[in-house]
C-alpha cells in the first residue's frame, strides 16, 4: 500500500497544477482532469474522474444492483456555472454470494461536463471544487471521499490537452454505444420483456432505474427474426415503472462484451419471451420439476390414457407369478418409450423456438397429418381392445403393431410412445407453468421439465413392474378382464372421434371426408391383419392400406377460419386496442379445438348461466383467439402473457392492463375478475 501511495504521489507532482488534482485513499487513486487547456465564456468543458482501484476492489454503477451506492458529486462552482450528469462506463456484473452488484473494477473513468458562466472574462480562471464520495468494496465495503479543485483558464479558443487525449479517448470507448434501432418493453405480472434489435444472443440488460429488475436472476433471450426478446425478472420497484425504460444492454461478457445504451418505450414487446418470469423459472426449477412430475402422473387418469395403462397393468397381473426380471424389463422399456417420446417432442419444440419459430406446446397438433395419424392409431387401438383383431398372442403385445415383429420388448416401448401420443392434448392447467418455463430455460433445463412430465406419466406402471407384491394385489385375471377390456375400447373410440372433430375444424368438410375414408381403411386393414393368420399377403395388404389412408390427409392444408359464432369476436390485436381505448371490458378466450381442457371449460364454466349473465350485464366483449391452426398473432399474444400454450383467459378492464385468470378456470374466478375490471 505504501508503494502504491508513493507512485501516485509522484504522478501527481509531475502533472501541471491547473490541469488535474489527484487524491490517494486507502484503496484507490482518483484524479479529476479537464479535456482542454481552457474554457470559453459560456462554453462547456469535459472533465474526467479517473480512478485506479486496488486489485480485488470495485466501485458501483449508477444502479448498483443488489447492494452498494453510486458515485456522489458535490460541486462548488462560481455563479452562473453549471455541472452536468455523470456518464458511467459500461457496467459488469459482480457476484457477491447470493447477490449480484453492478459496478466497475480496475481503472474506470467517469465523465462529466461543466458549463462556464456566459459572462466569464477571458484571462480569468474558472475555479471549481468537487467533493466526490464513492463506496469501494471487496470482502468489506469502505466509503471513501476525495476533494478536488481545478483552476481552468478562461480563453477565447480552447484546445485539446494532448496529455489527457488518451485518457478521454479510452473513457469514451468504454462508454455504451447508443443503440441503433427501436426498443420496446412490456410488463406482465412480476416480469418484463425487452424487445430490441438482435445484435447478439447472449444478452443482459442493466436498467438505469434501481429496483426495476432482480440483478441475481438469470435473464433469457430469444431471437425472433431480426429482433431479440429478453425476459427479465422484475424487481421490487417494477410497479413504479410507467414511462420509458433506459439502461444498457450488454452482449457477451468480459473483454469482448459489446454494450449499448437504450431507451425503450412501453408497449407490447413483439412476441414476448417469458412463459414465466426468469426468476420463477430459474429460482424455482425444483418446484417446476415437481409440478411437471405430478402433472404427468395425473395424465394417467385421462380417458384416452387410462385404458392403455389398465391393459398394461392387467397384463402385469396375469404375469405376476412369472419371471420378475421380465416384468421389470418391460416396465423399464415402457418408461423409456414415454421418456423418449416426451424428450423428442420437447426437444423439437425448444429447437424450433430457438430458431425463431413462434410455437408452443401442442404445435404438432396444428398439423392435419399428425391429427389424422393420432385418430387412426387410437381407432386401431380401440379395435384391438374390442377384439376385432389381435397383435401377437396376448394383450401383453398392445402397441407392438406399431413395429415389425411380435417382440414383447418392442411392445412395451411402443406402448410408452402411444401413451404420449394420446396424452398430448390433455396437457392442461397443471402443466401450463412447467411447459411455459421450459420454453425460456436453458436447453438442458428446459428439456428436464419435459423429462419430469415423462417420469410422472411412466411412474405408476414402472413402479408396479418393480413391485411384484403390489402387482399381485391387482385383480386376478379372468373372463371379466376380456369384457372390461372390450368396454375400455369405447373411451378410446371417443378419443379417436375427438381427433376427427379437430381435423374437421382444421380442414373443413373435405378433410372430414378423407378422414372418415381413412377410418374405414383402418378397419379394413385390421380385418386383413387378422385374416393374415391364414392368408399369405393379407398383412402386407393391410399395411399398404393403412399407409394409403394417410396420403390424402397429409396433403390437406388448414382452411381459413370460418365466421365466428354470434356474439363472439375473432381475435385481432388492433381491434382489442381500439376497444380498450373506447373503455370496453374485454374477455379473451385463447383456445384450440385439440385442447381438451379448453373444450371442457367452454362447455361448463364459460357456458354457465352465471357467467353468461355477468357478460351480458357488464357488456363484456367476448373475444375468441382460436389457435387450432397456426396463427402468429395469437402466438405472440400467448408469449407476451407468459403462456406457452392454451388455454389462457384474460380480462381487460376498460383502458386498463390485462388481468390473467388463474387455472383451473372457475365461475368464481371469472366473476371476481369482472368485478375487479368494473371497479
Amino acid at each position: 500500500m505504501r508503494v502504491f501511495s508513493f507512485l501516485v504521489a509522484v504522478l501527481a507532482l509531475a502533472a501541471p497544477a491547473y490541469a488535474q488534482t489527484t487524491v490517494v485513499t486507502d484503496h484507490a487513486q482518483s484524479r479529476l482532469a479537464p479535456e482542454t487547456d481552457g474554457v470559453e465564456p459560456g462554453g462547456v468543458i469535459a472533465l474526467a474522474f479517473a480512478q485506479r482501484l486496488e486489485e480485488g476492489w470495485h466501485v458501483y454503477w449508477k444502479n448498483p444492483g443488489d447492494s452498494g451506492l453510486p458515485l456522489d458529486f458535490k460541486w462548488t462552482l462560481p455563479a452562473g456555472a453549471e455541472a452536468g450528469a455523470i456518464y458511467y462506463p459500461a457496467p459488469h456484473r459482480i457476484p457477491i454470494g447470493p447477490l449480484v452488484n453492478f459496478g466497475h473494477e480496475g481503472a474506470p473513468v467517469f465523465l462529466t461536463r461543466v458549463t462556464a458562466p456566459a459572462d466569464a472574462v477571458v484571462g480569468s480562471t474558472l475555479d471549481i471544487a468537487l467533493e466526490a464520495t464513492w463506496l469501494i468494496c471487496a470482502d468489506i465495503c469502505v466509503p471513501e471521499t476525495g476533494s478536488f479543485s481545478l483552476s481552468i483558464p478562461v480563453v477565447e479558443k480552447a484546445s485539446a490537452d494532448p496529455q489527457v487525449a488518451a485518457l478521454f479517448a479510452g473513457a469514451r470507448t468504454a462508454m455504451p454505444t447508443p443503440l441503433d434501432g427501436e426498443a420496446h418493453y412490456a410488463v406482465q405480472g412480476t416480469s418484463l420483456t425487452l424487445d430490441i434489435p438482435a445484435l447478439g444472443e447472449d444478452a443482459y440488460f442493466f436498467p438505469d432505474m434501481p429496483g426495476a429488475s432482480e440483478p441475481a436472476a438469470e435473464q433469457r433471450a430469444r431471437r425472433k427474426g431480426d429482433r431479440l426478446l429478453v425476459a427479465i425478472a422484475g424487481g421490487p420497484d417494477l410497479d413504479a415503472l410507467s414511462g420509458p425504460l433506459s439502461g444498457v444492454i450488454q452482449f457477451g461478457d468480459g473483454e469482448g462484451a459489446q454494450s449499448y445504451s437504450l431507451t425503450a418505450e412501453r408497449g407490447a414487446a413483439d412476441g414476448g419471451v417469458a412463459s414465466t418470469s426468469p426468476n420463477a423459472a430459474g429460482g424455482s426449477l425444483f418446484a417446476l420439476f415437481i409440478a411437471a412430475f405430478f402433472g404427468g402422473a395425473i395424465l394417467n387418469l385421462m380417458p384416452c390414457v387410462f385404458p392403455i395403462l389398465f391393459v398394461k397393468a392387467a397384463s402385469m397381473a396375469k404375469a405376476a407369478s412369472g419371471e420378475g426380471a421380465s416384468l421389470r424389463r418391460h416396465g423399464v422399456l415402457y418408461g423409456a418409450g414415454v421418456i423418449a417420446s416426451f424428450a423428442a417432442l420437447g426437444g423439437l419444440l425448444l429447437l424450433l423456438r430457438a430458431g425463431g419459430e413462434e410455437i408452443g406446446w401442442g404445435f404438432h397438433l396444428q398439423s392435419p397429418a399428425v391429427v389424422a395419424l393420432s385418430a387412426y392409431v387410437l381407432f386401431a387401438v380401440g379395435l384391438n381392445l374390442a377384439g376385432a383383431f389381435h397383435v401377437g398372442s396376448s394383450i401383453q403385445n398392445l402397441g407392438s403393431g406399431l413395429v415389425a415383429g411380435k417382440s414383447g420388448d418392442a411392445s412395451a416401448f411402443m406402448t410408452g410412445v402411444l401413451a404420449v401420443i394420446v396424452a398430448a392434448p390433455c396437457v392442461g392447467p397443471l402443466l401450463t407453468a412447467p411447459v411455459g418455463a421450459a420454453a425460456i430455460l436453458p436447453p438442458l433445463q428446459g428439456l428436464s421439465i419435459f423429462i419430469a412430465m415423462a417420469l410422472g406419466l411412466a411412474a405408476p406402471y414402472v413402479a408396479l413392474s418393480f413391485s411384484p407384491g403390489a402387482a399381485r394385489l391387482l385383480p386376478k385375471p379372468g373372463p371379466w378382464m376380456d369384457r372390461f377390456r372390450q368396454a375400455l375400447a369405447f373411451p378410446v373410440f371417443a378419443a379417436a372421434g375427438f381427433f376427427i372433430w379437430v381435423l374437421a375444424a382444421q380442414t373443413g368438410q373435405k378433410g372430414l371426408a378423407f378422414a372418415i375414408t381413412g377410418l374405414i381403411a383402418v378397419a379394413l386393414g385390421a380385418r386383413l391383419w387378422e385374416w393374415g393368420r391364414e392368408a399369405k399377403g393379407a398383412r402386407l395388404a393391410a399395411v399398404g392400406l393403412l399407409l394409403a389412408a394417410l396420403v390424402p390427409v397429409s396433403l390437406m392444408k388448414p382452411v381459413v377460419a370460418k365466421e365466428a359464432a354470434a356474439g363472439v369476436i375473432p381475435f385481432d390485436p388492433s381491434d382489442i386496442e381500439a376497444r380498450r381505448a373506447a373503455g370496453e371490458t374485454i374477455f379473451v378466450d385463447f383456445t384450440a379445438a385439440w385442447c381438451v381442457t379448453c373444450q371442457v371449460n367452454k362447455l361448463t364454466v364459460l357456458s354457465s348461466p352465471a357467467v353468461k349473465a355477468a357478460f351480458e350485464e357488464k357488456g363484456v366483449a367476448f373475444v375468441t383467439a382460436d389457435w387450432t391452426n397456426r396463427d402468429p398473432a395469437i402466438e405472440r399474444a400467448l408469449a407476451e402473457f407468459g403462456a406457452n400454450g392454451v388455454p389462457l383467459y384474460l380480462v381487460y378492464p376498460g383502458g386498463g392492463e390485462a388481468i390473467v385468470l388463474e387455472q383451473p378456470l372457475t365461475e368464481r374466478r371469472i366473476l371476481e375478475a369482472l368485478n375487479r375490471a368494473a371497479s
